[in-house]
């Protein structure tokens, strides 16, 4: 009898405080403390690469409605060019210590620099150029595509051309570059423009571009390794900041997602903390400066914008990154944020411009990313801090297939009662929702399944 007691009670114990445990985790299934302070935030952008000619030819009024939702109403501030080698086709003098500016031509690119100069119209302030390839000249299979590598007696031949190019787009375009990719993918062969770099090759590539900047006064920030997927950086950015003499030129490491699998972003997490930690050891931020969906299934569909999302939260909390850039800002195919017909007659914004757009509009340049925890794994929380004027933003993804009811609990921020709230579901579109008021630092909301909120308390 006594041992029946006994199993009874130890039952109802264990029950009870399962209970207790439950309602307080309840109550706390997320919170907001903004004495834990994180990376500070660059911006939110993407590319046009290749393409920048379907916004340019497409027909008015499409043409500016589509340049006022990608440049403005989107909220990005990071425009990314491709550095453009017809600017010297052929060796200006053979003089890398001169440059001979008769001989280039930056009549080219027109397309390019048209979506630049839009972008610049619409609030766009800082522009970032990646190399795909050097001019062809340069390389040991003469052509900008298909593989080849830039033979070592080129190297300040190259470090004349991207200081030309950057020299040359602010004196006849008035933009002005401020981050150059050394080599987009410097570890990826393709039909298209590429070349391929050992890490030791793009150190030593680096040490004398670093140099050519100083003695040409170019102040653009060197970004590297822009590897296509996380791992390979690793290698690249060990090789290159264990020499002084390469470290001191480098001011940004960068990525691309692509050894990730699209439809699973927590597969990347272990990768992402990696990476971040390199960003600590080495003192240096990190921007994801491409990733995209490239097959058709998804694409353009409502899941494809919920995968994006979460790998934009998954990089910002767990790579700690610093900026975000996606690959297709528009493009013909339905991958891209907006889709333009090659007969340039219509458009079609699809659920990922959205979708991001509610990281992209409301989370301002130079904000402080804070700690933001939630317990139920169909919640992706994060949350950001503007010192300036010390407004809170939190976007909330609920990945679930339900919708889920919890507090957010606000710890150590300046006393604040209103947040706006956005949303962007199956059926709504970063829709304004209403206001929300906190009482005692304290949220109760439901976010409905497959969703993605913010709330802030920034003006827009």
């Amino acid at each position: 009898m006594k041992r029946r007691l006994l199993i009874l009670t130890i039952v109802i114990l264990v029950g009870l405080i399962s209970y207790f445990l439950i309602q307080n985790i309840g109550e706390k299934s997320i919170e907001v403390d903004g004495a834990r302070k994180y990376q500070r935030i660059d911006g939110f952008g993407g590319s046009g690469a290749y393409y920048e000619w379907l916004l340019k030819n497409l027909r008015e009024p499409y043409r500016t409605e589509v340049a006022d939702l990608l440049f403005s109403d989107l909220g990005i501030c990071i425009y990314r060019l491709r550095a453009w080698t017809k600017i010297e086709s052929i060796n200006d003098d053979d003089d890398p210590n001169r440059f001979n500016w008769e001989a280039y031509d930056f009549t080219v690119d027109q397309d390019q620099v048209w979506n630049a100069i839009e972008a610049m119209k619409r609030g766009v302030t800082k522009f970032m150029a990646s190399v795909w390839s050097p001019p062809a000249w340069m390389k040991s299979n003469l052509r900008e595509t298909d593989d080849g590598y830039l033979l070592p007696e080129m190297y300040e031949e190259y470090a004349e051309w991207i200081s030309a190019y950057i020299l040359g787009y602010k004196k006849h375009h008035g933009i002005d570059i401020g981050w150059i990719g050394i080599q987009n993918e410097p570890d990826y062969t393709a039909t298209w423009e590429t070349c391929v770099y050992t890490p030791e090759q793009l150190r030593d590539l680096i040490k004398v571009v670093g140099k050519k900047f100083e003695r040409e006064g170019i102040t653009a920030k060197i970004v590297i390794p822009e590897t296509s997927g996380i791992q390979k950086a690793l290698r690249y950015i060990e090789v290159v900041m264990s020499d002084p003499d390469a470290a001191r030129y480098v001011d940004v490491f960068a990525i691309h997602l692509y050894d990730i699998p699209f439809t699973n972003p927590d597969e990347g997490v272990s990768w992402l903390k990696a990476i971040a930690s390199y960003c600590t050891r080495y003192g240096k931020p990190l921007w994801m400066t491409e990733y995209s969906y490239l097959d058709f299934p998804y694409a353009g569909t409502y899941e494809e914008a919920l995968y994006t999302v979460q790998h934009i939260h998954n990089t910002l909390v767990y790579g700690n990154a610093s900026a975000y850039l996606v690959w297709e800002l528009f493009w013909y195919r339905e991958t891209g944020l907006i889709s333009i017909s090659r007969a340039g007659d219509h458009y079609n914004v699809t659920p990922k411009y959205y979708a991001v757009k509610q990281f992209f509009k409301f989370i301002s340049p130079g904000s402080i990313r804070i700690d933001a925890k939630s317990i139920d794994s169909q919640l992706l929380v994060s949350a950001y801090l503007d010192e300036k004027n010390n407004d809170i933003t939190i976007v909330v993804i609920n990945r679930g297939k339900s919708d889920i009811t919890t507090k957010i609990i606000l710890k150590n921020i300046t006393s604040i009662s209103l947040f706006k709230q956005y949303r962007t579901s199956r059926t709504e579109y970063c829709k304004y929702i209403g206001d929300v008021v906190a009482k005692d630092m304290t949220l109760e909301l439901t976010f409905p399944s497959e969703s993605i909120t913010t709330l802030t308390t920034r003006q827009q």
